[in-house]
Formats: C-alpha cells, sequence, structure tokens
C-alpha cells in the first residue's frame, strides 16, 4: 500500500469521525449518555445470562435427580428379580 493511500484512508477515518461526532452534538447525545445507554444494556443482558444458567443448573439439576431415580429403580428391579430367580432355583 503506498503512502498516499494510507494518508487517504487515515483522513477518511477522521473524516468519518468527526461527521459522528457532530451528529451525536446536534441530537443532543454526550459521551456519558451513550456510555450510560451502553451501561443499562450491559446490564439487562448480564441480568438475561443469570437468568439463562440459573434456569440450566434447574434444568440439569432435574435431570440428574430424575436419572438417580431411574437407576435406583433398576437396581430394585434387578435385586427383585434376582431374589426371584434364587428362590425359584431352591
Amino acid at each position: 500500500m503506498s503512502n498516499q493511500k494510507l494518508i487517504i484512508g487515515i483522513a477518511a477515518g477522521v473524516a468519518a469521525l468527526a461527521v459522528v461526532g457532530i451528529i451525536c452534538n446536534k441530537k443532543g447525545y454526550t459521551l456519558n449518555s451513550i456510555l450510560d445507554k451502553a451501561g443499562d444494556i450491559a446490564g439487562k443482558v448480564k441480568d438475561s445470562v443469570g437468568k439463562i444458567k440459573d434456569s440450566a443448573v434447574s434444568v440439569s439439576e432435574n435431570a440428574i435427580q430424575e436419572s438417580k431415580n431411574i437407576a435406583e429403580k433398576a437396581i430394585n428391579s434387578t435385586s427383585d428379580l434376582k431374589d426371584k430367580a434364587s428362590n425359584a432355583v431352591s
């Protein structure tokens, strides 16, 4: 890339930032108001992610408990079958 293209690119970037700054000032936006809005959005996202995490933990805990219950029933059924087979052989 030639130096001339680099300088033109930098100048275009600076001009674009200046235009954005002018538009924001005319509409009454300030850096603090933009940062406040960004902070509010970040807080909402954090709350949403926390709720999703809590829901996922709850669902996984329920699945683990249900799996334990099924395993316990299977063990009890196997034990009963073993006892019946043992009695039948006797």
